[in-house]
């Protein structure tokens, strides 16, 4: 028993020396540029990302996942015992976490990725991982707002004799004026009431209300509804 005591009383003194201590000053260190690089990448989803589920809620996790991948690669690196035992409880660990988008998945191997350069004392490999990232999701980002147009799925209903007719008062004639070239794709005409679809090719969102408005003005008899076909929701 006295053997034991002694024997942990030197581990402790070990672990106390000087240069354990400053191995450990050092991993402090990585673990704040942990969370400084998990922040800036929760920064960088957030003002690039398309993503139509709660960005906020799976950028949460950004900074955490990051400093504590640094932790466990620091921890597991000094010794195979433990990293086969990290191994093992990974095998037995289940992570249920809804990743509804592909991006989120990237950005989550990121911070695994960022984690790992920091926890192999590798900064420089972080932040070159994370600079060239930044560049390419901001270009992709400006790329995605010059063609943010939308396929605009247009429904007209109507009257069939006045609103469907051949004049310059048709629906067709005040599409066409306003909206510019569409694709006709459903007409049906039926017991006095009209109803036609057309595809609007690359509409500008920002667009889509004042067109609408402009043909309720012109058509003021007409009902209308139109869907984003690119949407995903």
């Amino acid at each position: 028993m006295e053997n034991e005591l002694q024997q942990a009383w030197e581990r402790l003194l070990e672990s106390a020396s000087p240069h354990r201590t400053v191995a450990t000053l050092s991993m402090g260190i990585y673990l704040l540029l942990a969370g400084v690089a998990g922040v800036y990448l929760r920064f960088l989803f957030r003002r690039c990302s398309v993503s139509a589920s709660d960005s906020e809620a799976i950028g949460r996790a950004f900074p955490l996942l990051t400093i504590i991948t640094t932790g466990v690669i620091g921890i597991v690196k000094t010794s195979v015992a433990l990293s086969l035992g990290f191994l093992g409880a990974l095998s037995l660990v289940r992570f249920r976490a809804a990743i509804k988008e592909p991006e989120e998945l990237v950005y989550l191997f990121l911070c695994v990725a960022v984690g790992l350069a920091l926890g192999a004392e590798a900064p420089l490999m972080a932040f070159l991982l994370v600079a060239v990232v930044t560049v390419f999701a901001l270009l992709l980002h400006l790329q995605g707002r010059r063609g943010n147009g939308h396929n605009l799925l247009l429904t007209i209903t109507g009257d069939a004799d006045s609103d469907f007719g051949d004049g310059e008062s048709s629906v067709l004639s005040a599409v066409g004026e306003l909206a510019g070239p569409y694709t006709l794709q459903r007409m049906d005409l039926e017991e006095g009431r009209g109803q036609i679809r057309l595809v609007l090719r690359r509409t500008d969102p920002r667009r889509t209300a004042q067109l609408i408005s402009q043909l309720k003005r012109r058509l003021p008899d007409c009902e209308f509804s139109y869907v984003n076909l690119d949407s995903s929701l």
